[in-house]
């Protein structure tokens, strides 16, 4: 062998770094931003009632009283849905050295624990109503972009404009909201960070850099934070923004997230993380949502 190669050489060690590259996204924005409250049953309900319209209203002096009926609230309603992830490691997977890994099945715990919050935040936004039954087919919650149907409408084959933006903000202000958090894709955050009344560009004359990023938008009718969702639809002719109150949102628990470990069934360690919850979603009119191009 040639000096200065190692081919073939088996006593050279490896060389490899107790590092793990992982760029997966983790981020949950509505996940985080919305409160915490409890449900005591799958079928979750809170009460929604509203005041007459503003009117003119001038009594004649003398005259016999009237009576209306009582504005009686009405109740809508949610389903909690069971969201799952699982972790099984063979004993002889447990016992076996890794790099940068010193204890497997801790490892994959906090894998799957991020992953439960990633799918329950899918879920929050993305979920379709679904009653389920007892064998094959899972209840599912209806997230936001199923709850919000009194300010909805779609501009389809549209660029969403910063005009188009300010009227979802009227429509939810029109219903008594305030818009207050914006999400939306990448896509149109981009689009938002180029609307010409807020994209005043500021030059950093020390960092050689233009900025020209919108986090916060002031508007006519509140100033809103802008947040980027990765579960917020982004294809194309369906990018979807989404304006609401975050103060009427909330994420109620039949169950909080517990992770058990099972009888064992194998030679194995098994462990299941669980959680079981819903959206509530108060006055869906508080929110508003846009799809367009």
């Amino acid at each position: 062998m040639p000096l200065g190669t190692h081919y073939g050489d088996t006593s050279i060690a490896e060389d490899v770094t107790n590092i793990i590259y992982q760029i997966t996204p983790e981020d949950t924005p509505f996940y985080n931003m919305i409160a915490d409250r409890s449900s005591n049953s799958p079928k979750h309900e809170w009460q929604v009632r509203s005041l007459s319209t503003r009117a003119d209203n001038a009594t004649v002096e003398g005259a016999s009283y009237t009576f209306a009926a009582p504005v009686l609230p009405t109740r809508a309603e949610n389903l909690t849905q069971i969201v799952k992830k699982d972790v099984r490691i063979s004993g002889t997977s447990q016992a076996t050295a890794r790099h940068a890994i010193s204890d497997l099945v801790s490892d994959q715990m906090e894998q799957r624990m991020i992953e439960w919050k990633t799918d329950a935040e899918h879920a929050l936004l993305r979920g379709s109503d679904a009653s389920g039954n007892a064998s094959d087919t899972a209840r599912r919650m209806n997230g936001l972009l199923n709850a919000v149907t009194s300010n909805v409408s779609s501009v389809s084959g549209v660029t969403i404009t910063e005009t188009i933006f300010n009227d979802l903000l009227q429509d939810v202000w029109d219903s008594g909201g305030k818009p207050r958090d914006v999400l939306c894709h990448g896509y149109l955050k981009r689009r938002i960070s180029s609307f010409v009344g807020n994209a005043t560009k500021n030059f950093n004359q020390g960092e050689k850099k233009v900025q020209n990023v919108i986090s916060m938008y002031e508007s006519d009718f509140s100033t809103v934070a802008v947040q980027t969702s990765r579960d917020m639809p982004n294809s194309a002719g369906e990018h979807t923004i989404a304006v609401l109150d975050r103060d009427l949102f909330a994420k109620a628990w039949l169950r909080p997230v517990i992770t058990k470990r099972v009888a064992e069934t194998a030679d194995s360690i098994d462990i299941v993380i669980l959680g079981e919850l819903t959206l509530e979603f108060g006055n869906e009119a508080a929110a508003g949502l846009r799809t367009g191009s």
